[in-house]
């Protein structure tokens, strides 16, 4: 039901009108940068997502918030992957440190979210973002959602809206950082494509090239690294009987690794994602966004924003690791690098 009523609000049409918001904050954060500067791109590409999703669900701008915010999501996420390596799960309302601390910063994301709430019901006015959407979305007995179920699922939209990206593209730059040849290529596609201007979303269809490197990277290090689904009748997995109400654990990071699909799977090849080689990709063997009637609801606009964003990024600056940057995946509820992505940022020269 939930989804029958936030779906509307992903129409192709509408997430379309969100292109030029990513455009001017990714170049705005351009605008910041300078050459042979020391970045943690980690962070600069989840504020980056982070202003993209308040402004097209929101409408808002959350200058003042953005730290205090992606500390908060931060702590509840590592909070969330802890309790989901606890044996025995420790109740939520049980005092413990951890649950203090969850407590605390659902607070903190509640009462935001809250505040936009009011604010639009207050106005009753349609700014054409999501938020207005949810509000306004009624299922088949015009029933609409209540203020709690509207401000849980803008909470699910906003912390997974920008986190996921965020990861999807550091981990890309870090990829492209250790493949100049492929990095080369993907600006030949710009330039001939772009020719030094900003993308529109009428480019989208022509930077095939781009998506392969996303899809690509999204393989290597998918932000999502692990679903659950329960199971809904008593079946048998291959030789494994799982009863129904038990919850499996499908490992997106070993699927996307599995040589029996991708031939030597560690190594980096946006080739794999051609038109002609993607084909031959069995059907849930590639899984960045999940599966089924439960996949991510959001899957088309984080590859439109991913490709928006990298694109302009890409044609300006080349990134390179900074000296002692340590790089390694840490599994908590998206595949973040454990000790963040210092890179140095070289700008590109213009060429005619």
């Amino acid at each position: 039901r939930q989804r029958r009523l936030v779906q509307p609000a992903f129409h192709t049409k509408r997430i379309g009108a969100y292109a030029d918001i990513i455009t001017d904050y990714t170049q705005a954060l351009m605008a910041q940068w300078r050459d042979a500067e020391t970045l943690a791109v980690d962070e600069e590409m989840s504020h980056l997502t982070m202003r993209i999703i308040s402004k097209t669900l929101f409408d808002a701008e959350l200058e003042s918030d953005l730290d205090l915010i992606g500390k908060a999501i931060t702590i509840v996420l590592r909070n969330s992957d802890e309790r989901f390596n606890q044996v025995p799960t420790i109740p939520y309302w049980l005092p413990t440190r951890l649950n203090r601390e969850l407590r605390v910063n659902i607070a903190r994301l509640d009462a935001l979210i809250q505040r936009f709430i009011d604010e639009r019901r207050a106005s009753g006015e349609d700014k054409g973002d999501l938020l207005s959407m949810l509000l306004a979305a009624q299922d088949d007995e015009g029933s609409v959602m209540t203020d709690k179920q509207v401000r849980d699922e803008a909470m699910t939209l906003f912390g997974a809206g920008h986190e996921t990206t965020a990861v999807a593209l550091t981990w890309t730059w870090y990829l492209l950082s250790q493949h100049p040849e492929i990095e080369a290529r993907l600006h030949d596609e710009l330039q001939g494509v772009l020719g030094g201007r900003t993308p529109t979303l009428d480019d989208l269809p022509h930077l095939k090239y781009t998506e392969m490197v996303l899809k690509e990277s999204m393989r290597l290090y998918p932000p999502a690294w692990l679903t659950t689904r329960e199971c809904i009748q008593d079946t048998t997995l291959g030789a494994y009987p799982i009863r129904r109400g038990e919850v499996v654990v499908v490992n997106i990071f070993g699927l996307h690794r599995d040589a029996r699909f991708f031939p030597e799977p560690e190594r980096f090849d946006p080739e794999r994602f051609s038109p002609e080689h993607e084909k031959d990709i069995p059907r849930y063997a590639y899984i960045p966004f999940g599966g089924g009637p439960r996949v991510c609801i959001g899957n088309a606009f984080a590859m439109m924003e991913a490709k928006l964003a990298l694109a302009p990024m890409a044609q300006k600056f080349r990134f390179r690791l900074a000296p002692g940057q340590v790089v390694e995946p840490q599994r908590m509820f998206t595949l973040r690098p454990k000790y963040g992505m210092r890179m140095i940022i070289h700008e590109r020269q213009p060429q005619p």
